[in-house]
């Protein structure tokens, strides 16, 4: 296998670390904030006839939160290694362009969730369904975080 290829399986490995750690600090918040912070009659609204709850909306945004930390974090000083990545990697701009990927994936694990609350039927007493959910969407949103990242945020090597 070439080094370039056997690099980038490398670094695809470590970012599933990175993302796996994320992801447990996301799905934990998600999960905290639907299952037990957040009372069920929250309400809702519909954006082009698609029901949205507050409470879907609110608990995946903190769980975005602690999980997107979590990943810049662990993607600087793990996933990204090559001196020129880190250097990108590094700053107020690479961050907003971080964040800016990141809003795209939470866009994705929203619409995915709410989705599958909707259409599951699922309340704040069906924690199980509603983790199940939630690992479908984040599955979906990791793959986009990691191509949107290499692509915008660690271009080289």
């Amino acid at each position: 296998m070439k080094d370039k290829h056997k690099r980038l399986i490398t670094e695809m490995l470590r970012y599933c670390v990175a993302g796996g750690s994320a992801f447990l600090c996301d799905l934990g918040t998600k999960t905290l904030f639907h299952s037990v912070l957040l009372p069920e009659s929250m309400g809702g609204f519909e954006v082009f006839g698609f029901p949205i709850e507050w409470r879907v909306a609110v608990s995946t945004a903190a769980g975005f939160v602690v999980g997107l930390l979590v990943n810049y974090i662990i993607s600087i000083l793990y996933v990204f290694t090559n001196e020129k990545q880190k250097e990108q990697g590094r700053g107020i701009k690479a961050f907003l362009i971080y964040f800016c990927v990141s809003i795209v994936g939470l866009l994705i694990n929203f619409v995915i969730t709410q989705l599958g609350c909707n259409i599951f039927g699922i309340t704040r007493d069906d924690t199980f369904k509603f983790l199940v959910v939630s690992c479908i969407a984040a599955g979906i949103a990791l793959i986009w975080n990691y191509i949107g990242r290499k692509a915008f945020v660690y271009r080289g090597k």
